[in-house]
């Protein structure tokens, strides 16, 4: 299995937020969408360049300790099969190269 190392844009986190939606049978507009991506770059992107860095991702999760319940080992051996539409990948941010 391959793991998506955090470095999400904001095309990705919202493409992320529609697969969600899509496989739990939630419809929202695209503006509650926007809004969902907006609050979550607003308050994780520190450095307003757009990606949520790994340093960022950290700040985060500590001050939202409820966003790795579901990052377990076996939660996430699990995603794919109960969410199909997402699609796990390992990609390195520019940066780290």
């Amino acid at each position: 299995m391959r793991i998506l190392l955090f470095c999400p844009k904001r095309l990705h986190l919202h493409e992320m937020v529609l697969a969600l939606l899509n496989e739990s049978d939630l419809f929202l507009s695209e503006e509650a969408v926007e809004q969902i991506v907006d609050q979550t770059f607003k308050q994780a992107d520190l450095n307003d360049d757009g990606k949520i860095d790994p340093d960022e991702w950290k700040t985060f999760a500590s001050k939202n300790p409820a966003l790795l319940k579901n990052m377990t080992l076996p939660c996430l051996k699990d995603i794919t099969m109960v969410f199909p539409s997402f699609i796990l990948n390992s990609e390195v941010c520019e940066e780290e190269l």
